[in-house]
This record gives C-alpha cells, structure tokens and sequence, in this order.
C-alpha cells in the first residue's frame, strides 16, 4: 500500500460528500418483477427492500441522497427474470484517479 502525503488524504473522496463519491442506482422493471427477495438478501450494501402484499409483493431501492448500493451487480445477476439494471456501474480506479496518480496497473507478481 502506498503512503499518502497529507494533501492526498484529504483529497480522497469520502460519503460524506455526495457530488464526490460514486454509488450505484439500481433500476427495477416491477411488470417483469414477481418480489422473490433473492436481490435483497444478496446486496452486501442493503440498499433493496421487498413491499407488497401477493401479486403486488416487488423490489424497491431505498430511497436515500446517497444510495448504499456498491454497483456489484449481484442483485442483477441473482435476479431470474431479468427485472433489474444497475445504472451507474461504479470504477473502481475512481479514488486512485482522483489522486492524479495515473491508471492502476495489475499487482506484480513477487
């Protein structure tokens, strides 16, 4: 791990400022959506709900000015029937960019 100068680590995007950090938005097709919950229990960021009664049981994103949602994509990958789409793919170069510090490069091999 490198070692940040001062500058550097207050540079480093952190949640508590929303035009800086990245989340994800999941978007969720309810005519497509049958409310199995497999997506709720599957998001590491607990950022899906299931509401409803029967037929109208469906998935939710909780509602928030920075959503938790990591942009992993395993709610969509969980999902059987196609019903979600994750928006915003988050990169995860994001915060080493920000630093001016070039593209990442693969680890080396020791």
């Amino acid at each position: 791990m490198a070692f940040l100068s001062f500058k550097e680590r207050m540079t480093i995007p952190t949640y508590d400022d929303p035009e800086r950090c990245t989340s994800g938005h999941v978007v969720i097709d309810h005519d497509k959506c049958n409310g199995c919950g497999n997506c709720v229990l599957i998001c590491p960021g607990a950022s899906l709900y299931v509401a409803g009664v029967g037929k109208d049981k469906k998935a939710y994103m909780i509602d928030k000015p920075v959503p938790d949602c990591l942009s992993c994509n395993d709610c969509m990958a969980m999902c059987k029937r196609g019903a979600i789409k994750v928006n915003v793919i988050y990169d995860f170069g994001g915060f080493y960019k920000v630093l001016h510090r070039g593209e990442l490069a693969p680890p080396r091999n020791f």
